[in-house]
């Protein structure tokens, strides 16, 4: 597997000034969230929320938001309820808007013709925009990781966690980022002269977000969840048994290699517009 040190170079270059933005921002979101643990069970604003945990139709609503008052006061469940809903969403639209553009920009910017004369083959073209993609998430992830297990440390008071139990819910996060990324690196694909997926990346997160919300309302929309990645990634940090679990990854992991097996094929036969 080939991977052009040029091409993966110049990647890596064009896309460091939003990597560096989109890392910064989510840095300091974490942090911010973090402190706000310490200011919720100090003060009256848990006794507030238990309110809407006693009424049976916010208790469920709260819930399929990753929300219970138990877990609440918990630095790790606190951390993991905030997350999905704030850290977790901006790494996906992250990983899939560079995904979404990073093979469709040469033929959006009519600079397909300069790259594709290139001695190279349009297969390590290919690998080497994935590489760049895949390095700038994992440097996120470690980012987010590091900066995560900071937080918990530092606002955790005297609240006690597994950090056994944040590692595997990070490694959950990178998958589900790897899999929209995937998605946006096909969905790039399937658009005519390389144009700009923002909108319909939008569209498949926040729709995938919404699915998995209310599929766990009710017992009959549960089922609705698993056609959204959203479902396959597990919140129950607090849980003594909670791990990664086989069927969980592999549908993460097989995913991602199926879009990423269409993408060399499609690529490989498109007609690319100079």
């Amino acid at each position: 597997m080939k991977v052009n040190t040029n091409i993966y170079s110049k990647e890596l270059k064009r896309y460091r000034n939003s990597f560096i933005a989109w890392s910064v921002s989510i840095s300091v979101l974490i942090l911010m969230e973090m402190a706000f643990f310490r200011f919720l069970i100090k003060g009256d604003m848990l006794n507030l929320m238990k309110i809407f945990f006693e009424n049976p139709f916010w208790k469920k609503a709260l819930a399929a938001f990753g929300w219970s008052a138990d877990g609440l006061t918990n630095i790790l469940g606190y951390y993991g309820a905030r997350n999905a809903i704030y850290i977790l969403l901006l790494g996906i639209f992250f990983s899939i808007l560079l995904a979404g553009k990073i093979l469709a920009l040469e033929e959006n910017e009519k600079t397909a013709e300069f790259l594709l004369t290139k001695p190279v083959t349009r297969l390590e073209v290919v690998r080497s925009k994935l590489a760049a993609f895949i390095t700038y998430l994992l440097l996120l992830n470690i980012i987010i990781l590091a900066i995560g297990f900071t937080g918990l440390e530092i606002f955790k008071g005297d609240s006690d966690y597994r950090p056994v139990a944040f590692l595997i819910y990070s490694s959950y996060s990178f998958l589900l980022m790897l899999a929209f990324g995937t998605i946006g690196l096909f969905i790039s694909l399937l658009m005519k002269r390389g144009r700009p997926i923002t909108n319909i990346s939008i569209g498949i997160v926040f729709g995938g977000y919404l699915i998995d919300i209310l599929s766990r309302v009710t017992a009959s929309t549960e089922k609705f969840g698993y056609l959204s990645p959203f479902k396959f990634i597990d919140t129950g940090v607090l849980r003594p048994d909670y791990g990664l679990e086989w069927w969980r990854v592999l549908y993460f992991l097989g995913l991602s290699f199926l879009l990423i097996t269409l993408t060399f094929i499609i690529y490989k036969k498109k007609d690319i517009l100079i």
